[in-house]
């Protein structure tokens, strides 16, 4: 009788040692897991990374921009030709050459824009032999656009 005695309490301590190590008293404890993020945290981690990438892409911009804001012009940016640095020299204190190159005008028109420029922007008068060089220079790199296509309206089809 001692024996069933002996395997009925040792059957009673493994079921107690084993309920006390599913409770977490005895052995190792593990935490519990999470809950599972709700819409609104969910809808907040999303704002909150789509607001870093708009602040990343701003700060990149304001570099490139930057970087390009810093880079001196010099007057190779201009065609060469006889009265391009006295251009270059006399035209980018007010205003980048980017104005000059995609200014396409006649050699009258280009004469009567600094004529304009001095009167309605306060550029020192162009006169005499300066002026004659620089309006030469830009009307020969700068001329009037040509209407595309010629006779037929730009139309690649059609031959002569």
């Amino acid at each position: 009788m001692a024996l069933p005695r002996l395997l009925i309490g040792l059957i009673v301590a493994t079921v107690v040692v084993l309920g006390l190590h599913r409770a977490g008293v005895w052995g190792v404890r593990h935490p519990p897991e999470p809950y599972p993020p709700t819409p609104a945290a969910l809808a907040t981690a999303r704002a909150a990374q789509e607001a870093a990438a708009r602040e990343a892409a701003a700060r990149e911009e304001a570099e490139r921009l930057a970087a390009i804001a810093q880079r001196a012009e010099t007057p190779e940016v201009l065609p060469p030709g006889h009265g391009r640095e006295e251009t270059f020299g006399y035209c980018t204190p007010c205003h980048s050459t980017a104005v000059i190159r995609r200014s396409r005008l006649s050699r009258e028109q280009w004469d009567e824009l600094m004529d304009w420029m001095s009167e309605k922007h306060g550029m020192n008068p162009l006169e005499g032999e300066m002026r004659e060089v620089i309006v030469d220079y830009l009307a020969g790199a700068f001329p009037p656009a040509q209407p595309a296509g010629g006779r037929h309206g730009g139309n690649p089809f059609l031959t002569d």
